[in-house]
């Protein structure tokens, strides 16, 4: 028998992806997702933190708010400059986007 919980967070977490297609710059280093009841964290690793990556993080949002429709959970991001290190990850949090270096 299926998980219900494992099931949502994987399906979150691919509809974060597909909201993503087309929006992660040159400067992206890497992107997670963290699924709570009510919240989904985007959280962004960046190498240098631009107008266009807000922009790029705002239209991610708004995609991935109507991709949930109507589940509606609230959707947050976090930007951070540098490389992502586990110790500053939220715990849950799937990676599913990192540059190759």
């Amino acid at each position: 028998m299926a998980d219900p919980d494992l099931e949502r967070v994987n399906g979150i977490a691919l509809t974060a992806v597909q909201a993503l297609l087309g929006l992660i710059s040159s400067d992206v280093v890497a992107v997670a997702v963290a699924v709570e009841e009510e919240r989904v964290l985007l959280s962004f690793w960046v190498g240098r933190h631009t107008a266009e990556i807000d922009e790029d993080i705002a239209d991610a949002i708004g995609d991935l708010e109507a991709f949930l429709y109507p589940d509606n959970p609230l959707i947050e991001s976090r930007v951070s400059v540098g490389m992502p290190e586990t110790a500053s990850r939220e715990r849950h949090e799937r990676m599913i986007y990192w540059a190759k270096s």
